[in-house]
């Protein structure tokens, strides 16, 4: 302990960026008052930068550690809560910037297929943020607007007792954070005809601070930027040309002057300048296009489109037998012929078969194996498989993640910082989460999890994977979730009655904040579903999501439900672990209410055993609820589906005809 006393403290901080926990720092600094005042000054910023890789925070680095660790852990147990997202009994239209009631779209046959985009900014600490999100609901956009900080709780505090005002525009949610609503309607469009398929956010160093840039396109071929200004309460809109072809896919470059790519109709890849200071009455031309001539099969449709990196985008496509292709930016635009084609076969010996691919997603360029040149990147389509791409090597793909209990085509793709990825398939409203595990990525080394219970399950057999399993890694043994609620919510819990909403809905859109957040977005038909990752049982919660706590006068012990789920709008979800092929995973489990009988002391020893946030349940273990004659939630849906026999459409996408 002298050695380390004797330290000059760059090299202790070099020491501490080692550490493997944050309790390591911690005991270090219980050693002595030299090194406790070391930790203070720079142990917690050291561990912050050496152990997650963040800077920007060093003013609040042991917070912001205990809130990344409470999120990993938070992650880890599956602990969320989990609800529907509606906009405040009124919202600011962006159309006449009056507070209006919406009412969502109208006449529709179906459900609207949401497209969702969000990001979040931290302004030096932990709990100091600002979030955008922005979601397309038929011909309507969505856009929420959700502050956090010592600021926004004095001016709560200052109003609390308050009579809300009719035409009130914002309100609080059940973490007091402040959120404001603003719809947008396209002016003379129809539902069903011009609803919106695609939309995305600007970044903040894209824009001018005072606006909100929204990028969208419709089913009719309208591709719109919408820039709007809460502040002055000025609305302009920017056309770009099309020639009235639906836009099935659009992407954002990520440069400080971005470009605009669009996947039109079914073979036409469009690049436009996005130039925020030029508001003209004419569409905007792209700069150019490249029209894509799939061969090999008689019908071949262009999905989706994503920039890899500044000067290169990739498009899936199908049913084709290279349902993936790269395409580079030259000082002229796009190269005509793309830079790369991906099958879906591991090796030259093996014969490719026409699937469709859905969803592109970019590895983070700060993974280990990420590529600031925009080299790796994951797939997701018809075969229910997620690949990991390569533009560096001669294989179609190099790792593969596959679900053995569900192979649902994959419709959206999301990261969770450089842990995880997630995954929005066509059936059971269904989200798939698998590690990334990439040598080295895990910034943050976790506890292992006790070992889980055996289930017995059917499994989906895929002859893709059996074919591929010795050229590249296959990766299963990750979880899933259901995201149509076991019960019902109460109808007094939103303006809308979602106890209707479709029980079998296709995932179509995800979106993360960032690294940092702790919400993941789900779009299912007609809905959006909101997780923010946070245990209601946690002793020491992330401080950012612990302001609303309430305790009762009397013991001082927390009042779970009046803290977490005052409205009594929180959904008890189910979930099961994949397994893999050495051993299956356990039992089907839902989540119990938000209530103080959800901590008991049994349910927390048994879910600590698990591995698991208090809230799960095994309804095998719920009999003696059954005999007292209490609610208990009802047995989730046997699923349905599994194998090539059973894959199910995804209005319009599952039902494509693929091999």
């Amino acid at each position: 302990m002298a050695a380390l006393n004797a330290l000059p403290n760059e090299l202790l901080s070099l020491i501490s960026s080692h550490l493997e926990r944050p309790r390591d720092l911690l005991h270090l600094s219980l050693a002595s008052r030299r090194l406790a005042e070391f930790t203070k000054l720079d142990g917690w910023t050291a561990l912050l930068k050496g152990r997650f890789a963040l800077s920007g925070l060093d003013a609040d680095a042991k917070t912001s550690v205990h809130g990344l660790t409470t999120l990993y852990r938070n992650w880890d147990r599956k602990g969320f809560v989990g609800r529907y997202l509606e906009p405040s009994e009124k919202a600011k239209s962006m159309n006449t910037w009056q507070p209006e009631r919406w009412r969502g779209p109208q006449g529709q046959t179906m459900g609207y297929q949401p497209t969702i985009d969000s990001y979040e900014e931290l302004y030096g600490g932990w709990g100091e943020r600002r979030e955008v999100l922005a979601w397309s609901a038929g011909t309507h956009v969505i856009l929420r607007t959700k502050e956090t900080g010592s600021n926004i709780e004095k001016i709560r505090k200052r109003e609390e007792g308050m009579e809300q005002e009719s035409d009130q525009t914002w309100t609080y949610d059940a973490f007091n954070h402040l959120n404001t609503w603003f719809t947008y309607k396209i002016p003379d469009s129809l539902e069903g005809r011009d609803d919106i398929t695609k939309l995305k956010l600007l970044r903040p160093e894209q824009r001018d601070m005072a606006y909100e840039d929204i990028v969208f396109g419709t089913a009719s071929g309208q591709l719109s930027l919408l820039s709007v200004s809460p502040d002055h309460a000025e609305t302009r809109v920017q056309q770009y040309e099309t020639g009235q072809r639906g836009v099935n896919g659009i992407s954002i470059s990520s440069s400080s002057k971005p470009m605009l790519a669009a996947a039109l109709a079914t073979s036409s890849l469009t690049l436009h300048p996005i130039e925020r200071d030029r508001f003209s009455d004419e569409p905007i031309e792209p700069s150019t296009e490249v029209r894509l001539n799939p061969s090999g099969v008689s019908f071949s449709r262009l999905w989706t489109c994503n920039f890899l990196s500044d000067d290169k985008v990739a498009v899936g496509l199908g049913p084709h037998l290279k349902p993936i292709e790269v395409y580079q930016i030259g000082p002229d635009g796009f190269i005509s012929e793309p830079l790369r084609k991906f099958d879906t076969v591991s090796n030259s010996t093996a014969s490719p078969h026409p699937t469709s691919v859905y969803s592109v997603l970019p590895v983070p360029s700060t993974a280990q194996g990420g590529s600031e040149a925009g080299n790796t990147f994951l797939s997701g389509g018809y075969d229910g498989i997620i690949r990991l791409h390569d533009m560096r090597s001669p294989r179609s793909f190099e790792t593969i993640f596959w679900d053995l209990t569900n192979d649902s085509p994959v419709y959206s793709l999301a990261a969770q910082g450089l842990e995880r990825v997630v995954a929005g398939v066509a059936m059971h409203s269904m989200i798939k989460v698998f590690d990334l595990r990439f040598s080295g990525s895990h910034v943050y080394h976790k506890v292992p999890m006790a070992s889980k219970s055996k289930r017995t399950r059917d499994s989906a057999s895929n002859a893709i994977v059996n074919k591929t399993r010795s050229a590249v890694p296959v990766i299963s043994g990750g979880w899933n979730l259901y995201l149509n609620p076991r019960v019902p919510p109460p109808r007094n819990a939103y303006t809308h009655d979602y106890s209707r909403a479709r029980e079998d809905s296709p995932v179509y859109s995800l979106s993360i904040p960032s690294a940092t957040s702790q919400m993941l977005y789900a779009g299912l038909e007609g809905v959006i579903q909101s997780l923010t990752f946070h245990a209601i049982a946690d002793p020491y919660p992330d401080t950012m999501l612990s302001q609303a706590l309430t305790r009762f006068p009397e013991s001082g012990a927390v009042d779970v439900h009046g803290s977490y789920n005052p409205h009594g709008d929180v959904l008890n979800l189910g979930m099961y672990e994949q397994g893999s092929e050495e051993g299956p995973g356990m039992q089907l489990l839902v989540q119990d209410s938000v209530a103080a009988s959800a901590l008991r002391k049994g349910r927390r020893d048994s879910a600590r055993e698990k591995g698991l946030d208090e809230r799960w349940m095994d309804l095998r273990d719920a009999s003696d609820r059954w005999a007292r004659g209490e609610e208990v939630l009802r047995q989730p849906r046997r699923e349905r589906g599994r194998g090539r026999g059973g894959r199910g459409g995804g209005r319009g996408r599952g039902r494509a005809r693929a091999g």
